[in-house]
């Protein structure tokens, strides 16, 4: 009963401002880069957010569109800034509201957070202070530009109105020009936008009136805040500072507020890897509420399921709940929530890839869901003629291979040579903070367990296996190795997979190797009151991980007292007593400790590499054909499964 009673909050309707939304689930705006370059709507964009539209959702908040050209922030935004754009975003909003979600359109400017290369303009911000890491100084917006870029919002806003969207929302957080405009941190100004508070706000008031000048009083503004800028020494906003902000804005007009946090700086916060608990920035959300009275607050940040954004709800904390990064991995959300099925969502495992990818500059995609972004392709097509495929490997490859295959109507069998479905992700799930990989595995194995896929585990596959089974085709999804570097001492070494399994080790902990799996072996092993040092041969550690994870991962780290030596060229092991390498300094070094672990990486694992002339078809995928991240291996799963086979 209390599992239907919080789904009941979820699913209640909700009036602002007389948009009437069926539930009180929002797709929040997230940028997919599949608009042209132009900034136009594309047929692509249109499936995409359809098909999060038929899921059930009751708002969706399509990304932000740019106000002017020089506020385009990703090489193929979509724009709002000219009426050519108009009968795109009629096609967008129709699209998304013919499911039955309303649909809003936010509307932005990126400020200091793009690049002349982006935007072919010249960087304009409040203050002539550069994001940190980059090397473009921003040009201070003169007051006839300030003026320019209200005036963008405005007619921006209108736009969105008469393309057919039921609401606007304004992006005033992530670091993006109102948030800039707001912030101590980014507004250094001494004139009349600047200086004090009162002066910080005047912006973001001009612009939420010129919008209500645009669209009229009965149409809804949201705006979103951003409550906390996560930075040291509090010298940007805090959430005692958006508590002043707030109540402001929804006196100049603002009739429901977004609350997020995070900015350019302090991403971690913003899009929050697995590191991270769910759930992470409600709290601003309910700060929030608590100052601004009846006007409807929404919660974002790692809600993962439909029974966290829940009692989200039922304890009062936000009006309503942002789903994001959970429709990208599975649009069904709130249908299957709603059907009493909510172990059937496909679960975001929150590795970031999809926004790691729009930071080189790609489009959007997600490692768990690989026809996400690809909705107009060909469906689950039932085959013609059934083949027998035999495939080799239990791990997330193997498992995505088998359930599409069997799906389409294929005769599936899938073999492993251990106890257990899962592969390498087994063990990588087993840190308490990578629980969010625990729930893939357990997703996929769920599936295979209600499919018709026979599934044979202690089970070693050579040719007299393949022979006897006579099937049609192969696939092999035997996953990797660890690598074990030909330097003395290495060939005994317990790697970091073993350190997973169990494997005891001393209290001085050396880890060989600072890529991802070395700097998690090492947090994991911090936290159990080891005394560890990670040494890398390379200029740093984690340079193989996505940008957001790897600020978190490593904050971990420093917060676990984890020492780091690099670049370090290791030369020998010495069992019991540490490692001898050489230091930057070219000078020959030994760092002591009781346990060294491997963490040098892995080499791909092919027991059967010919399956031999019985087998008409033959695929190597994931990590067999190649070391490289789930989202690969899933992907070239899919692929196979969906489209080949």
């Amino acid at each position: 009963m209390k599992g239907a009673s919080i789904m009941k909050d979820l699913l209640e309707p909700v009036v602002i401002k007389g948009m009437k939304l069926k539930n009180r689930v929002v797709m929040p705006p997230m940028v997919t880069n599949f608009a042209t370059e132009d900034g136009a709507v594309t047929r692509r964009m249109v499936r995409y957010y359809q098909e999060r539209a038929r899921g059930g959702v009751g708002l969706v908040i399509v990304e932000m569109s740019a106000c002017h050209p020089a506020g385009k922030g990703f090489p193929c935004m979509v724009a709002a800034y000219h009426d050519r754009f108009i009968p795109g975003l009629n096609e967008l909003a129709e699209g998304i509201q013919v499911y039955g979600p309303c649909a809003a359109l936010q509307i932005g400017h990126a400020g200091r957070q793009t690049s002349r290369h982006i935007s072919g303009y010249p960087v304009k911000a409040p203050s002539p202070i550069p994001v940190s890491g980059t090397t473009e100084i921003p040009q201070e917006m003169s007051p006839g530009e300030i003026e320019e870029a209200v005036e963008a919002f405005g007619a921006a806003a209108l736009r969105a109105k008469r393309a057919g969207f039921d609401a606007v929302e304004l992006h005033g957080t992530h670091g993006y020009l109102l948030n800039q405009f707001l912030s101590p941190y980014t507004n250094q100004r001494v004139d009349d936008y600047g200086g004090n508070f009162e002066k910080r706000l005047r912006f973001a008031v001009e612009v939420i009136r010129a919008v209500r000048g645009r669209v009229g009083d009965d149409y809804p503004v949201l705006f979103r805040l951003c409550a906390n800028e996560y930075l040291e020494d509090e010298k940007g906003i805090t959430l005692s500072l958006a508590k002043e902000i707030g109540p402001r804005l929804v006196e100049a007009g603002v009739d429901m507020l977004h609350v997020t946090g995070g900015m350019g700086e302090t991403g971690d916060h913003l899009i929050q890897p697995l590191y991270y608990d769910r759930a992470y920035n409600v709290y601003l959300a309910e700060g929030i509420k608590e100052v601004v009275g009846e006007t409807p607050v929404i919660a974002a940040g790692s809600i993962m399921d439909p029974d966290l954004a829940g009692r989200i709800l039922k304890e009062g904390k936000a009006d309503l709940v942002a789903v994001g990064r959970g429709l990208i991995a599975d649009p069904q959300f709130v249908n299957k929530a709603k059907d009493g099925a909510p172990h059937q969502i496909r679960p975001c495992i929150r590795c970031n890839e999809c926004t790691g990818r729009l930071r080189k500059g790609f489009r959007l995609s997600c490692t768990v869901n690989p026809m996400m972004g690809r909705e107009e392709e060909e469906g689950l097509t039932p085959v013609l003629q059934a083949k027998r495929i035999l495939v080799v490997g239990g791990g997330p490859a193997g498992m995505e291979a088998s359930r599409i295959l069997s799906l389409r109507g294929h005769e599936v069998i899938l073999c492993d040579q251990g106890d257990s479905l899962g592969g390498l992700l087994r063990l990588a799930a087993v840190p308490p903070w990578k629980r969010d990989l625990q729930g893939l595995l357990d997703w996929l194995k769920r599936q295979i367990q209600e499919s018709a896929v026979r599934v044979q585990l202690n089970t070693e596959v050579g040719p007299e296996y393949v022979k006897r089974l006579k099937p049609d085709a192969l696939i092999l999804c035997t996953g990797s190795m660890p690598h074990r570097p030909a330097v003395p001492g290495a060939e005994s070494t317990p790697t970091a997979l073993d350190v997973l399994k169990g494997v005891p080790v001393g209290e001085e902990v050396i880890i060989c190797g600072g890529g991802l799996v070395g700097c998690e072996t090492g947090w994991y092993l911090a936290e159990q009151k080891k005394k560890v040092t990670i040494v890398e041969m390379l200029q740093d550690l984690a340079l193989d991980m996505e940008a957001r994870s790897r600020m978190a991962l490593l904050k971990g780290l420093v917060a676990q007292g984890v020492r780091k030596v690099y670049p370090f060229n290791m030369q020998e092991i010495i069992e019991g007593h540490g490692v001898v390498g050489i230091d930057k300094e070219g000078r020959k070094r030994e760092i002591k400790g009781d346990t060294v672990v491997l963490a040098t990486g892995f080499n791909s694992h092919r027991p059967l590499p010919d399956p031999g002339p019985e087998c008409r078809e033959f695929f190597i995928i994931g990590d067999a054909k190649r070391p490289r991240r789930i989202m690969d291996a899933m992907a070239e799963a899919n692929h196979i499964a969906r489209f080949v086979l």
